[in-house]
């Protein structure tokens, strides 16, 4: 799995379909900040259920979230104002430019801005180049995505 998977630091998920009970169960960060403290996260994929389906999966972790499915709207946004969210979560495989792209570009003038990755295929990344990003496999679950949050904001 080219370095990723349980047992390596900073990466979850892909721990077998989401179930729907799962979900949709109300979190404990479902009112109010939560655990992590809360914020506003942008969310990045091409595809936009994945965003609708991260957003909710954020809003039980006490995230509000705001999604964009071209990663140059992302990063304009981001270079206009990065303190406008917490974190970034972005899909690595994305036409026009990767999730890696956005990130080295985002770190270009926010360096150390947190960031979560996320993909559904293999990474063929070196975790070790990225010590500061939360890896996520999808599909995942919300407790897949807590962790990788929590260890993006650790670092």
């Amino acid at each position: 799995m080219d370095g990723f998977g349980p047992g390596v630091p900073g990466t979850y998920g892909a721990s077998g379909a989401t179930g729907a009970s799962e979900f949709w169960r109300p979190g404990p960060g479902s009112k109010g900040p939560g655990p992590l403290g809360g914020g506003k996260v942008l969310v990045v994929d091409d595809e936009p259920d994945v965003c609708v389906y991260v957003a909710l999966a954020l809003k039980r972790l006490g995230f509000d979230a705001a999604g964009r499915t071209d990663p140059r709207d992302a990063l304009e946004l981001l270079r206009a104002d990065p303190s406008q969210f917490r974190l970034l979560l972005t899909d690595q495989r994305m036409p026009g430019m990767t999730g890696l792209e956005l990130i080295r570009q985002v770190w270009s003038f926010a360096p150390d801005y947190p960031v979560v990755l996320m993909s559904g295929y293999r990474w063929g990344i070196d975790p070790a180049q990225l010590p500061g990003v939360g890896f996520l496999s999808k599909p995942f679950e919300t407790a897949d995505l807590e962790r990788a949050i929590r260890h993006a904001l650790a670092h």
